[in-house]
C-alpha cells in the first residue's frame, strides 16, 4: 500500500508535527514507546480475560492460519497473506499475487478442524474465498435413561458438520485507508441423529473491517465481527451472538538494520454487559527466508516459526487453546504463492 501523504501548507500545525516526527531523536523515542507498549499489553493480557468466556459462533472459535495463531493471534493490524478474509478483510487491499492456504488441525479426540482459503488481486483491490468446519464422526446416541439392567441402550451412530463458507473483498479508499467486509454463510447438520427433528442450521454473518497506516512503521486495524449475524434451526430456533469490536496495532522496524521485525498487538471487547476486554499479543522476526514468531492469547503463550521459498511456504505454530483442545497443540499451514 503506498504511504504518499500530500505535503501541508508550511504554517500549519501538522506541519510542525510532521518535521518533530520525523527528526531522529522523535523516531527512536517513539520506536521505545511502542515496543514497551507492546509489551506491556502482551504480558498483561492473560489478566485481563482471565475468567471470561467469550460469545463466538463455535465454528469460528478456533482460529486459522498458522502465521497468526503463532503471534497470538493479534494480526487485526497485519492481515497481509491468504488468512486476511478472517483476520482482517480490509487486508486483502495489500494482496498482490495469488495465495492459497490449508490447514488441519485435531481439537480434541473426536473433533477435526479443516480450513482453505484463497485470495487474488481483483479489480483495484483483493478478493478472498475460504471454507472452515469443525466436524465430528461417529458419536454414539444413547438413551437419557437407562434399563433393568441399569444401563443406557444404543439409538444408532450420528455425525456433527459446522461449516462457514467466507467471501472477503478489500479495497483502498485513500493512500493510506482500506476498508474490507466479509460476509459468511454457516451451516450446521447432525446427520443420522434420530428423536431429534430439525437437527440442522442455516444462518449469515458479515464483518466489516479497517487498515490505516498512518506512517510506514504503523499500522491501525479495526473490525467488529459478527456486526450482523443470524442462525436458525429445523426446530424454528434462532440464534445470535453479540457482535465484538477488535483494535489492532502493529509496528515494523529493522532489528541490526536487516532483520524485519513486526510487533502487533490487539484488543477486544464483546459487545454484551459484563464481558471485559481480552488483549492479545504478538512478535515476528524474519532472518533471511525463516520467520520466528511469539505470542500470547487464550491465558498462554504461542509460539511458532515459518520458512518461504519462491512459490511455496509452511508455517508452524504451537497453540494452547484449553477450551477447544487440551492436548493437540500442533498447527500447520502450508501455502502456494503464485
Amino acid at each position: 500500500m503506498k504511504n504518499n501523504i500530500p505535503n501541508p501548507h508550511p504554517c500549519t500545525p501538522l506541519h510542525f508535527m510532521e518535521r518533530g516526527m520525523n527528526s531522529p531523536k522523535a523516531k527512536k523515542g517513539v520506536r521505545w514507546l511502542l515496543v514497551i507498549g507492546f509489551l506491556i499489553l502482551s504480558f498483561h493480557a492473560p489478566a485481563w480475560a482471565d475468567g471470561q468466556a467469550g460469545l463466538d459462533i463455535a465454528v469460528l472459535k478456533a482460529g486459522v492460519g498458522a502465521r497468526p495463531l503463532g503471534m497470538g493471534s493479534a494480526f487485526t493490524a497485519i492481515a497481509d497473506n491468504v488468512d486476511a478474509p478472517y483476520w482482517n478483510p480490509a487486508g486483502l487491499s495489500q494482496i498482490k499475487n495469488y495465495q492459497i492456504s490449508a490447514m488441519q488441525t485435531k481439537l480434541s479426540s473426536d473433533a477435526d478442524h479443516y480450513y482453505i482459503s484463497y485470495v487474488m488481486p481483483f479489480l483495484s483491490g483483493g478478493l478472498g474465498l475460504s471454507w472452515i468446519q469443525i466436524g465430528m464422526g461417529s458419536i454414539t446416541q444413547t438413551t437419557a435413561t437407562t434399563d433393568a439392567f441399569n444401563e443406557v441402550e444404543s439409538l444408532g451412530i450420528f455425525s456433527y458438520y459446522s461449516n462457514a463458507y467466507l467471501l472477503a473483498y478489500g479495497q483502498n479508499i485513500t493512500d493510506n485507508l482500506s476498508f474490507g467486509i466479509n460476509a459468511k454463510y454457516l451451516t450446521s447438520d447432525m446427520p443420522g441423529l434420530v428423536s431429534i427433528e430439525g437437527a440442522s442450521a442455516y444462518g449469515y454473518s458479515v464483518t466489516p473491517g479497517l487498515l490505516y497506516k498512518p506512517t510506514k512503521y504503523l499500522s491501525i486495524g479495526f473490525k467488529i465481527d459478527e456486526m450482523v449475524n443470524y442462525q436458525k434451526w429445523g426446530t424454528d430456533t434462532e440464534e445470535t451472538v453479540p457482535s465484538k469490536y477488535r483494535l489492532g496495532l502493529a509496528y515494523n522496524t529493522l532489528i541490526l538494520n536487516s532483520y524485519p521485525l513486526i510487533l502487533s498487538a490487539d484488543l477486544s471487547q464483546i459487545n454484551k454487559a459484563g464481558y471485559v476486554a481480552e488483549a492479545n499479543g504478538g512478535a515476528e522476526l524474519t532472518i533471511g527466508q525463516i520467520a520466528f514468531r511469539l505470542g500470547t492469547s487464550d491465558n498462554s503463550l504461542t509460539a511458532g516459526a515459518g520458512f518461504g521459498a519462491e512459490h511455496i511456504r509452511i508455517d508452524y505454530a504451537y497453540v494452547t487453546q484449553t477450551a477447544l483442545s487440551k492436548d493437540n497443540v500442533h498447527r500447520v499451514s502450508l501455502t502456494g504463492i503464485w
